[in-house]
């Protein structure tokens, strides 16, 4: 009895703990929406979990006692279904959830959670005196569904920790550290959790919640601090595995990484007698000494014996860095020159051709960095691209003195055109919204898509009274808009919020702040409104003008 509030405060605090992972991942999900989504739910069960149990040992009341440690399967239910697709995400990283899967994992949920609520009339969760008055919780026996319940939940973590460890020996080795960190981080509350279900932590409470406190915050870190997943497979596969040239990875290590089949193909003709499985395998075993050491430079070529003659390959290596400017290797890419350098010998024209070809290779690569500050949906910039060119235009705002209105726009009830026309339906919506923003926009100005059905506009050089002229404009435009989806007329509306440099923020997360709450106000104030921020509304708390 002493340990019982010490131990209701440890729980509640561990409730707080997996509560705050669950909201800062779910914040972030714009990096992978579904491996943020699986891990918040993981998160919130682990947080119900442990919160029950605060209440269960902490209450003096027995009968309180009793439902709280009862109502906690709707917590244990869902984070085993939610981490079983936190596997499947890791292990795949296209992967998608369907409506079938989604449904037959919450079916044990929903199972136990009714089983655990009806208890005191067939006691097959909890037995023991007491157990049909809901009272003397401590002296329950555990009942058959209790076992079914803990069987499939095991069975369940079971499946997720192999699909991690399947990601984790599938990736390249010199990411395989990453993913490590998941593995470990999964293992823990499972081999803590096997341990205490067979009475090996004697009298001590529950450690599993803590566990998972302690999974939760290393994979939050593994995901969203490393960026375990922007390089994507399906992407590596359209794009690396079809091109003609030689492409191989080597670690600073020197072993390698990866390769593609024409890599493999090259390196297999080159030396017969190289290992069976390549990638791990090391450069020099690989490609000889005399091999890497003609490939000193960026850029050279090389003259091998192939089965079929001589053959001559044009090199260039260049250093692979991560976001962060972390070494991870070398890429070096071999071109079949033999034939253009006959013909160069022949003709001298191939440098010409050679130079148009890098030409072509560097728009292609501006092209792709392009490409990946755009929203896939609407076109417009990311959230990403947005914060780094506002950042610049705050900073040239500053220097010049030049004014810089901003504006957030809502589209009105986006979850009804969901619900009436299907998702299609809404994705045309917010595709014709960004096309009538692009149209509408003056020059210089910056137009992103915020999140969801959000969309941020900066117009740098305009004062509150333009961006809110601006804004206006646009409303008015988007209520006269209609948009025809598979013969059906569409109509929406905005609502918006204006904020002006500097008077409404002299930072970026001022500037944020201010036009999103400018935006709520308009949405509160009825919709389909335009409401500016002002500087004195801001420090008195005096509604700005409402449009």
């Amino acid at each position: 009895m002493v340990l019982r509030d010490p131990v209701g405060i440890a729980y509640a605090a561990i409730a707080i703990v997996c509560a705050f992972i669950a909201v800062v991942t779910w914040r972030r999900r714009a990096q992978d929406p579904i491996i943020a989504a699986a891990l918040t739910l993981t998160m919130l069960g682990a947080w119900w979990w442990a919160a029950t149990l605060a209440v269960a040992v902490a209450s003096t009341d027995e009968t309180v006692a009793a439902i709280a440690l009862l109502a906690r399967y709707p917590g244990v239910g869902s984070m085993v279904a939610s981490f079983v697709c936190l596997g499947l995400a890791i292990a795949r990283p296209q992967w998608v959830p369907g409506r079938g899967v989604v449904a037959a994992l919450l079916v044990e949920p929903i199972l136990i959670t009714l089983a655990a609520a009806t208890n005191p009339w067939h006691l097959l969760v909890y037995r023991g005196v007491g157990a049909a008055q809901l009272t003397g919780s401590a002296g329950w026996t555990f009942g058959p569904v209790f076992w079914l319940h803990t069987y499939y939940s095991y069975f369940g973590l079971t499946a997720g920790i192999a699909l991690i460890a399947w990601g984790w020996w599938k990736a390249p080795p010199a990411f395989r550290a990453q993913r490590l960190i998941l593995l470990v981080a999964v293992l823990v509350p499972f081999v803590v959790s096997a341990v205490y279900v067979n009475g090996g932590f004697g009298d001590i409470p529950d450690p599993t919640p803590l566990c998972f406190a302690v999974t939760g915050t290393m994979m939050a870190y593994a995901v969203f601090r490393q960026d375990l997943f922007t390089f994507s497979p399906v992407a590596r596969a359209l794009i690396v595995d079809q091109i003609g040239d030689a492409v191989v990875v080597i670690s600073p290590g020197a072993r390698v990484l990866d390769l593609n089949p024409a890599a493999v193909d090259l390196l297999r003709g080159m030396n017969p007698h190289a290992p069976t499985k390549l990638v791990g395998a090391s450069a020099q075993e690989v490609f000889g000494d005399g091999l890497i050491a003609a490939i000193d430079g960026r850029e050279t070529e090389v003259v091998v014996e192939l089965p079929g003659g001589r053959a001559e390959f044009q090199v260039r290596a260049s250093l692979l860095v991560d976001r962060h400017h972390r070494g991870l290797g070398s890429v070096f890419v071999a071109r079949d020159v033999t034939e253009a350098n006959a013909v160069t010998r022949r003709l001298g024209v191939a440098h010409a051709q050679l130079v148009r070809q890098v030409e072509t290779i560097e728009r292609l690569r501006v092209d792709l960095v392009e490409l990946a500050s755009r929203d896939p949906l609407t076109g417009l910039h990311n959230r990403r691209h947005m914060v780094e060119g506002f950042a610049s235009m705050i900073a040239a705002a500053e220097r010049t003195g030049e004014p810089l209105a901003v504006a957030l726009f809502d589209v009105d009830r986006f979850k009804s055109i969901n619900d009436d026309y299907g998702h299609l339906a809404g994705d045309a919506v917010l595709v014709g919204l960004a096309q009538l923003m692009t149209e509408k926009v003056p020059a210089g100005a910056l137009v992103a898509r915020w999140g969801g059905e959000e969309f941020f506009v900066a117009l740098p050089g305009a004062d509150a009274a333009t961006g809110l002229a601006f804004a206006d404009d646009l409303r008015r435009r988007c209520e006269l808009n209609v948009i025809v989806v598979e013969g059906r007329m569409i109509r929406c509306t905005l609502s918006g919020g204006v904020a002006a440099y500097p008077v409404s923020g002299a930072t970026m997360d001022e500037l944020f702040h201010a036009v999103d709450v400018s935006m709520y106000e308009a949405k509160n104030a009825g919709r389909n409104l335009v409401r500016l921020h002002s500087g004195r509304a801001r420090s008195t708390g005096v509604d700005a003008e409402v449009l």
